[in-house]
């Protein structure tokens, strides 16, 4: 039976079908929403909760940081984070000429790169259109092993560029 059909001759099956899956969506979790790895669940904008850092199978050793901005489209991604305990000086003098001290410092207190993903199953690749340091638009794209779990996003690379014979996992939790 068609369902224009039995909705017009009154059927009870299909309201209580349509139900069903309100209910089970409502009380389990939309698929979308329960999605460990779908695009859609990186969508949105994120904050760095946790930066870790070990040489394989060691304990997991936090990082500092004192800010951050994940951002993820269907495509793109882009990501700032301030690595450290202290916040970031301004210049002391006119701003848009620092001293060559200040520009070193400045650029030792941030890591930034923009650029498209592709998510599949679990490994999250980055590719940057747009880096921080310039020899990281140049080479190989990063993989990360992501796990989504609600509004908290872990993402795991194995040797990266950045810590090479290390582990790296940074937790990020949605804010939008």
């Amino acid at each position: 039976m068609r369902v224009e059909a039995a909705i017009a001759a009154g059927s009870r099956w299909i309201p209580l079908a349509l139900l069903s899956c309100l209910l089970s969506c409502v009380l389990g979790g939309c698929a979308l929403a329960q999605s460990k790895t779908g695009s859609a669940s990186l969508r949105g904008v994120w904050k760095v909760t946790e930066l870790s850092s070990r040489t394989p199978g060691a304990e997991w050793t936090r990082l500092p940081l004192t800010g951050s901005l994940y951002i993820f489209t269907d495509r793109h991604y882009s990501y700032m984070f301030a690595p450290g305990t202290e916040p970031r000086r301004p210049f002391a003098a006119d701003p848009n000429r620092p001293s060559d001290a200040e520009k070193i410092r400045a650029y030792d207190t941030i890591v930034a790169a923009s650029g498209t993903y592709v998510l599949s199953g679990s490994t999250l690749t980055l590719t940057a259109w747009l880096h921080k340091n310039p020899s990281e638009m140049v080479g190989e794209s990063l993989a990360y092993e992501i796990e989504v779990d609600g509004d908290v996003l872990r993402m795991t690379i194995v040797n990266p560029p950045f810590s090479p014979g290390r582990e790296r996992r940074t937790t990020l939790t949605r804010i939008e």
